[in-house]
């Protein structure tokens, strides 16, 4: 399904901020990693600034088996397609459930006190836990007991018996699980993220660079100014290739040659459906605030930049080698 992708092995689909470094998916069943946390963060925002999803997560839960690579990446790595693939399997899938907040801090909690499982929940940004693991904020403030969250999890692992708070709870609630028709691929998911906030920063780039006729800030102007800037052929259609040329301008690395990024940054631009990115897709950009300005990027989260050790592990100090043993 994925062959068409091959080429992004190499290219940036996403920038790793500092405080997922060193980026490291090492003893994902022991710990809570950096790539871990950052896969979870990353899914977290491409939902919360997904309209077609038209929903809101507080938190996105993945057990360490679901974390697969097991491996510390360069100190300069960024996230690619071979990242994404070697960490998530293609076909995984996650849903949202409401989680009361006894039972989100007494799930994860069950995981996280004895020794390394494929259970180990891993959580994105805005989700921290004490030395004790208990977690003690969600979606970036103090976990509220009694407070239903909206959580994003693989909907197995809920009741695969891994978290025995989370499996006593659904297993005697399966109503509250979402179907299987409303699940959501997360290569689909993110790759789409990953395009819209290309596009968004090819246009802030783009409309930046060049003076058009309209009046300063309006649609019209802007559309244009974007098309002057892109449009090196000048035959009014902003072509992959010109896409390609241009992902230099905005700092993207991208192999000579890999049109594949291009293309799928194409694909979320062509509003219209027609195949080609015109004067009208643009238009419609410039006057519909909901298609460029959502959310600000995985990396910009504004909730407490979690603590990292030498190991890549953020939160607190536990490692593979040596986990905290089950109480008795």
């Amino acid at each position: 399904a994925y062959s068409v992708l091959d080429p992004l092995r190499n290219t940036e689909l996403h920038a790793v901020d500092d405080r997922f470094r060193p980026l490291s998916s090492f003893g994902a069943r022991g710990r809570v990693c950096t790539m871990g946390r950052l896969i979870c963060t990353l899914i977290r925002e491409a939902l919360n600034t997904d309209k077609d999803t038209n929903t809101n997560v507080d938190a996105v839960l993945l057990m360490g088996g679901n974390i697969r690579a097991g491996k510390d990446y360069p100190p300069d790595a960024f996230f690619s397609l071979e990242a994404l693939r070697a960490e998530i399997k293609a076909e995984e899938v996650v849903g949202i459930v409401d989680m009361p907040g006894w039972l989100l801090a007494e799930g994860v909690k069950a995981t996280h006190v004895g020794d390394p499982i494929p259970g180990w929940f891993q959580y994105g940004d805005g989700v921290e836990e004490d030395d004790a693991c208990n977690v003690v904020q969600v979606a970036g403030a103090p976990i509220e007991p009694d407070r239903v969250y909206r959580v994003a999890t693989k909907i197995s692992d809920l009741t695969n018996g891994q978290s025995p708070p989370l499996a006593a709870y659904y297993s005697t609630r399966t109503e509250l699980l979402p179907s299987h028709e409303i699940l959501i691929n997360i290569h689909a998911l993110l790759m789409g993220f990953f395009a819209r906030n290309l596009w968004r920063r090819i246009w802030e780039t783009a409309r930046a660079s060049h003076d058009g006729v309209a009046p300063e800030g309006s649609p019209k102007k802007d559309s244009q100014d974007v098309l002057d800037a892109m449009d090196t052929n000048n035959d009014g259609v902003i072509s992959v290739e010109e896409i390609q040329a241009y992902l230099a301008t905005v700092g993207i690395h991208t192999d000579k040659g890999e049109t594949a990024l291009a293309e799928l940054v194409r694909e979320f631009a062509d509003v219209t459906g027609d195949g080609a990115v015109t004067i009208e897709d643009l238009e419609r950009f410039a006057n519909d605030e909901g298609l460029l300005h959502e959310e600000e990027d995985a990396i910009e989260v504004r909730v407490k930049t979690p603590t990292t050790d030498a190991s890549g592990h953020s939160g607190p100090t536990r490692t593979f080698e040596s986990p905290p043993k089950r109480a008795s």
